[in-house]
Formats: structure tokens, sequence, C-alpha cells
């Protein structure tokens, strides 16, 4: 079965050894400096669960490392030759730090097309230090959420769920309808992962902060900020994001009136 087959039957693929250690140290080092002089203050942030958001505007050698041809090479194959960055995030789950309830990544973005999330294991991820949890072909179907003041919670039935084990290294690619969540972390040392959201180019992100970076075409690399992307202009796209902006401003606006 090819990637691209597993990745459509169940959602998510993991490439084992897909970087070097050499590669992760030093993206690791990259992402530890840049997260110190360029922190984001993020609503998720709890306790020893801390995300650092957007780090690939603030660093030139990020965005070459997330636009190198093994990775635009990859990632093709599930999101076609031409895609940019919509967001990416350094995620440490620190001792201590609890669970990350079960959800697709579209409950939090709010979109209607899918994104290709590729998750870089930047340390171990084990049962025991908050490593990720799949439902395989969750992806095929949609999930109903419930916002509970911090977390978009997908509370339907997940006993089929697989845990991903990841070495340093790894890389887990998956779509961003596949139900995921992440355990507690019991252990005395951090947990940490990189994600990178990759989306093709005819797909847009109504909601995103201009400019935006596209990362490949024609299926080499390419990096470039744009001010506005192809599918921008596109009267199917506008219309599809109708209703769902409308939506979220009602429920911005309900959560206003509960003093959320």
């Amino acid at each position: 079965m090819s990637l691209q087959q597993e990745f459509n039957k169940k959602g998510f693929v993991v490439i084992k050894s897909f970087f070097s250690k050499d590669e992760i140290n030093e993206l690791f080092e990259e992402i530890k400096s840049t997260s110190q002089t360029h922190a984001s203050i993020e609503s998720l942030n709890v306790g020893n669960l801390t995300f650092n958001s957007k780090l690939m505007h603030k660093s030139q050698k990020i965005r070459e490392i997330i636009s190198q041809p093994k990775v635009v090479n990859l990632v093709s194959q599930f999101l076609g030759p031409d895609f940019w960055v919509r967001w990416d995030q350094a995620v440490e789950k620190g001792p201590g730090a609890t669970t990350f309830p079960w959800h697709t990544d579209n409950s939090y973005s709010q979109l209607v097309d899918p994104h290709c999330q590729f998750w870089i294991a930047l340390t171990e991820m084990t049962k025991e230090n908050g490593g990720i949890w799949m439902l395989p072909g969750s992806h095929k179907q949609k999930s109903s959420h419930e916002y509970d003041g911090r977390h978009m919670i997908y509370s339907g039935n997940t006993d089929r769920a697989e845990f991903v084990s990841a070495e340093i290294g790894d890389v887990v690619v998956f779509s961003s309808f596949t139900l995921h969540s992440t355990t507690p972390n019991i252990t005395e040392k951090s947990r940490w992962a990189y994600v990178v959201e990759y989306m093709n180019i005819k797909h847009i992100d109504p909601y995103m902060v201009k400019p935006l970076l596209i990362v490949a075409k024609e299926g080499k690399p390419h990096l470039e900020y744009v001010e506005s992307l192809p599918g921008e202009g596109s009267l199917y796209n506008k219309l599809k994001y109708l209703k769902p902006r409308a939506k979220w401003r009602q429920f911005k606006k309900d959560l206003l009136s509960k003093g959320v």
C-alpha cells in the first residue's frame, strides 16, 4: 500500500526517521531560540501545556526547513504540487500536562477544506509522555464538536483509536479532518512536537491575516509571501464561506453574551 493509499484509508501515515538527529537538533534549537525572542500568547496554553505559533514568520531558517525538497516531495503526495502554510506551532507538553481532548483541527480553524498536518517529533512520543492518538478513518465523516470555553471537543465513540508511537525525527502526516487526542504527560520530561499545516493553493482561509506564505509550486520548493491566493477570487470559495462566517459570528456573539 502506498503512502497516499494509506493516508486516504486511515487519515494519517507515519514516516520513520524522516529527519536525522542533526536535522532535528538544528530545527529544535531554532525553535527554542525563536520562541524566546518571539513568544506568542495562546488561548490554549494551560499549566505545562504551551503552544508557540507562527514561528515560520519569525525565522528564515524555519521557512527553509519546512520548504526543503524532501518535505515538498512528501506533502505533494497528499496535497498536489502547489501549497502554502496556513499555520505552524511548537507544542511543549511538560510534566503534569493534562489531556488535550478529542477533536479535529478543522473544528478549531473553522475551515471547509482540509489541510495537511505535518507533525514532527522533536522528542520521543510515548503513551506516558502525552503522545498522540488517532481514530483511523474518521476523516471520512463529519464529526460534531462542542465548545467548553477553551476546547472544541468530540465526545463520540473512540474505541478504535490507535496510539502513534514516534521516535525523534519521525513525522506523522494526517488530515485536519482526522480525530485525534493527546494524553497526560506523567513523566518528568517534556514532550515536544512541531506542527506545520499545509494547504492546497486553491483552498483559502478567509480568517487568516495576510501576507500568506507559499512554500511549493509545481512540486518544487518556492518560498514567496503573497497578499492573496489564486482561489480567493473564486466565486465558489466565496459562497462556501457565507454560512460558516455567519455561524462563526453568531458563535462569537453567543460567547460574549455568556461572558466567555
